[in-house]
């Protein structure tokens, strides 16, 4: 299978070029060359901008794939420059849109693929908006023949990404739980989260690919695993090493009073319940499956974040300190 993947150095990307490489696929990435690259010499680099629309086009005028998988679109206007340039170019395109598009308010729990999208951000709306042209192409036969896969991923972690915390993407949150410091979670920390490693996930995009009970189809690629914030605070501290963490929980609308734009991730994502049902790709996509333990995971990341130096040590940051200190002296 010769596949191309618009991006294809992200987080998710490497576990499907890696995923893709095993079953023997030929691999080319597509991308400005910007971004740290972690993948085997056997994959072919093209770079260019996919935001210069008409060489973004040009470049594939003469190309043909048997599948195309776009990590790297957000807005409607890239969407159509993709059905420009790969309609009939390619017999599978699998677009990679996000969770978010549902909204966070949950009144299904999991959210299914058949729940209304009702995103709350602008990433949410964007990729929404992405979803629409893809499937309106599709139906209206604008592909010409070529089959649309979305997939729409929730939180997705690995080496090459960050470990994030309930409040956001902090660099300081490992060393503060290795340094045994008291953690800040909103809420009673009782949220509900789905963490999947991109591996995992990698495998789920690769195998899909050419499958054709798939096309005109749309999936969530999640974890099957459903943890509370307190519960995924005290898993992390085990997969970093770290001793039983002393949790702080803190009211969400506090703390976003406090400084919304510091807790802009809260705001949008985390203060909600993240959970989605995988059984539909489960049962299209059996190879699918959520075999790496979560904490394997993040120790497998950690590693990965110490050997780039990519981690804060906890003083860095005291802002949260403050808050934890004053949620302390007013407890009873």
């Amino acid at each position: 299978m010769n596949v191309l993947i618009i991006g294809g150095t992200g987080l998710i990307s490497t576990g499907i070029v890696k995923a893709l490489l095993a079953r023997k696929a030929t691999v080319t990435v597509y991308n400005r060359g910007q971004t740290d690259d972690r993948l085997e010499p056997a994959v072919q680099r093209l770079h260019g901008d996919r935001n210069d629309f008409a060489t973004f086009e040009k470049s594939f005028a003469s190309s043909k794939y048997d599948a195309v998988i776009d990590m790297i679109c957000f807005k409607p206007d890239q969407a159509a420059s993709d059905i420009r340039a790969f309609a009939g170019k390619c017999g599978h395109f699998v677009f990679c849109s996000t969770v978010c598009t549902y909204g966070n308010t949950q009144t299904i729990v999991p959210t299914t693929e058949a729940t209304p999208q009702r995103p709350h951000s602008e990433y949410g709306k964007n990729k929404l908006a992405c979803e629409k042209t893809f499937l309106d192409a599709y139906h209206t036969g604008a592909f010409a023949g070529t089959g649309l896969t979305i997939l729409r991923p929730s939180h997705t972690y690995g080496p090459g990404g960050s470990i994030i915390n309930n409040l956001g993407w902090g660099p300081t949150f490992v060393d503060r739980l290795r340094k045994g410091k008291p953690i800040l979670v909103s809420g009673d920390g009782h949220g509900l989260w789905q963490s999947a490693y991109s591996e995992d996930v990698g495998v789920g995009f690769a195998a899909a690919l050419g499958r054709k009970a798939c096309f005109g189809e749309c999936y969530n690629i999640v974890a099957d695993e459903v943890v509370t914030w307190d519960d995924y605070t005290r898993r992390t501290a085990e997969g970093v090493g770290a001793p039983p963490p002393k949790i702080v929980h803190a009211p969400t609308d506090l703390l976003l009073r406090i400084d919304r734009k510091r807790y802009q991730g809260l705001d949008e994502i985390f203060q909600f319940h993240g959970v989605y049902s995988n059984d539909k790709i489960h049962r299209d996509v059996p190879e699918f499956r959520n075999v790496t333990p979560y904490v394997e995971g993040v120790r497998r990341t950690v590693a990965w974040l110490d050997q780039h130096n990519k981690l804060q040590p906890w003083d860095s940051d005291p802002f949260e300190d403050k808050i934890i200190a004053a949620i302390e002296a007013i407890k009873v």
